[in-house]
């Protein structure tokens, strides 16, 4: 069914283009994956699809009774409202419907203008699932890290957790189409993962705006691409579509190369045989014949290329140091009564890339600043010392040191000279007219962007990296990927961004639970210890609430299971699966039609309805985590 849509639509602000002739179709289970670079006018389509700006051309059309809803990034919290009674606010328009079919019920369904009333109405609680709320709400807080907070105050959460709760609201509002920018800000891997899966079936039309490829990826099945004021769709996920454009390109490229090749050669023979024409008229009525094959074949050519901002491309100068770069012992730092780690003793060698991880409040920024000695160490006993010629670089988007009143070409001026300033800031993408914009006044991609620069100004041979993709778009993150790939220096950086990671690291240090731990090996290796350990601690629960048996050896508590063990597994919950799937349709039909039911029966299958949902939510999820241990055992 069609949710909404824009239909040749054009934007445009001033004399700048925006969209032109921009088509984008909405259906139900669509997910699809908004991308383009910074200011390429993503977010102007989602405004339009919310209805917030009007097109200057073309169409915007929202089925009837079809809500939109799309994620705030610093949504305002009442002063006295839990996170309760926040997740009680999602829900206002269902439990409103609900409401009404009880009345309708009431009033009997067997007049016809009521049951249609009531069969309209049902259809829209049914489709944004009013029945399986309350298990969708558990479901949500719980992933999202809220779950044994219910009491505490919204307004006393960090901007990033009040961010995290305004998307739970929209995930248990569950509207029609779903629209997300930004949405894994402020999400850990574990939450970005567990979102990843839900958006990936989600029963509405979701569009995700996101720099994360990995996240997209897996949630997503359609791509569509913003540049130059064109709106392009693909049937795929955003990593086959980048394939199958840069070879679309390439072909193009070839085809346009050949054709011009083809048009000097017609123009050539048409100037020939007109310059033998002489006082031929024959040999004229030739040359005008081959002019206006000339002009037939130029109509079939390929317009010139669109002209794109060029990819950026930089590298960070190393200078040399010892082969020590620190050495650390009894390293500790605690909140309150919480323990972020402690008695931790480490080495990092010169050329050693670390990726540091863990859950959101774990402590990763903590630590990298106790490492840094920007913090104290909550140890008197704590010993850092670094190596010869060691020289720090750390990404600061806070912009330190910078006059937030000058200009960036000032500023640039000011960092590097005259002659310079201008082609820096282009390299990172600044254009000419940006260049005059005051630093207070940038956004936060051109703050990273800026940020990077400065890393590229000194000869650090220790580059500290602390969310260093936030803000930025595909392309700067992948210019930024390629300048690591050739750094010859140390790298220690945090991020939640697991290709990000995969690409720039080759040792793991997790910070989870008060623990660290160090993991001699990239992100695979890392994800398969993981997976081990998990299934590990699993056996041992089970082992202590006695699930195991007396008779099995002590040591299967603490044996992963095997890829035959884990294939028959996602089997059972496959097939377990597929009969929840199969009740929930015979539920769902009945509901659907309630005419073949007594009404005193529809509150009883609507009951049923959600406890189906919450199982079958329960039975993917556990299918979910069998399928990363598998895969984790298949890596290994």
């Amino acid at each position: 069914m069609l949710l909404a849509a824009l239909q040749q639509v054009d934007k445009y602000y001033g004399d700048q283009d925006v969209l032109m002739g921009a088509t984008l179709e909405l259906y139900t289970s669509s997910q699809l994956a908004l991308i383009g670079r910074n200011g390429a006018g993503k977010s102007t389509i989602l405004r339009l699809l919310m209805q917030q700006e009007q097109p200057d051309g073309g169409q915007v059309y929202v089925r009837e009774g079809v809500q939109i809803a799309m994620l705030e990034q610093d949504p305002v919290m009442s002063q006295d409202v839990t996170i309760e009674a926040v997740s009680d606010q999602a829900f206002t328009e269902l439990d409103a419907l609900e409401q009404r079919l009880a009345e309708l019920e009431q009033a009997g369904l067997d007049k016809p203008d009521i049951f249609e009333t009531w069969e309209r109405i049902h259809d829209i609680f049914e489709r944004r699932g009013g029945y399986a709320r309350r298990a969708r709400r558990d479901a949500v807080l719980h992933a999202l890290g809220f779950q044994g907070r219910e009491h505490d105050l919204a307004s006393q959460l960090s901007g990033g957790e009040k961010t995290r709760l305004g998307l739970a609201k929209l995930l248990m509002a569950q509207p029609d189409v779903l629209l997300l920018d930004e949405p894994t800000n402020h999400l850990d891997m574990a939450m970005r993962t567990w979102l990843e899966g839900y958006l990936g079936r989600y029963p509405g039309s979701v569009v995700i705006v996101s720099h994360d490829r990995s996240f997209l990826d897996g949630a997503v099945k359609t791509t569509a691409e913003i540049a130059n004021a064109t709106l392009r769709t693909f049937e795929g996920i955003p990593s086959a579509y980048r394939e199958h454009r840069a070879a679309q390109l390439e072909i193009e490229a070839a085809t346009r190369a050949n054709q011009h090749k083809e048009r000097e050669r017609l123009a050539a023979s048409a100037a020939q045989m007109k310059q033998w024409a002489g006082q031929n008229a024959k040999l004229h009525r030739r040359a005008k014949s081959m002019e206006r094959k000339l002009e037939r074949y130029e109509t079939t050519m390929l317009a010139d290329a669109e002209s794109e901002l060029g990819r950026p491309r930089f590298v960070f100068p190393c200078g040399s140091s010892g082969d020590i770069i620190l050495q650390a012992t009894h390293l500790a730092k605690r909140f309150s009564t919480k323990t972020l780690f402690e008695d931790v003793h480490l080495t990092v060698r010169a050329g050693e890339r670390i990726a540091i991880v863990g859950p959101n409040g774990a402590g990763k920024t903590s630590f990298l600043r106790v490492l840094l000695g920007d913090q104290v160490s909550d140890n008197p006993q704590t010993h850092l010392r670094y190596g010869a010629r060691v020289q720090i670089g750390y990404y600061d988007q806070a912009l330190s040191g910078v006059n937030p009143d000058a200009t960036l070409i000032e500023e640039l001026i000011r960092m590097v000279g005259d002659s310079d300033a201008h082609n820096l800031l282009g390299r990172f993408l600044f254009p000419y007219d940006a260049q005059f914009k005051a630093i207070r006044d940038l956004s936060g991609g051109e703050r990273a962007r800026l940020a990077l620069l400065k890393l590229t100004l000194g000869e650090y041979n220790v580059l500290v990296l602390d969310e260093p993709t936030n803000h930025l778009d595909v392309e700067m993150i992948e210019a930024l990927e390629h300048a690591l790939a050739v750094y010859e220096g140390t790298l220690i950086l945090v991020s939640h961004d697991r290709k990000f990671i995969q690409t720039t690291t080759d040792l793991i240090w997790e910070i989870d639970g008060g623990k660290f731990q160090a993991y001699e090996g990239g992100w695979s290796y890392y994800q398969q210890k993981r997976a081990s350990r998990r299934s590990e601690n699993e056996h041992t629960a089970k082992a202590s609430d006695g699930k195991l048996g007396a008779s099995k050896p002590k040591q299967a508590a603490h044996k992963s299971p095997s890829k035959w063990q884990l294939e028959r597994t996602l089997e059972t919950l496959e097939q377990q699966i597929s009969e929840l799937e199969d009740r929930l349709e015979h539920v769902t039909t009945q509901l659907a039609n309630p005419q073949t039911v007594d009404t005193s029966s529809i509150a009883e299958l609507g009951h049923d309805h959600a406890q189906l949902e919450a199982d079958l939510l329960t039975a993917m999820t556990a299918w979910d985590e069998a399928t990363d241990q598998l895969a984790a055992k298949q890596a290994g």
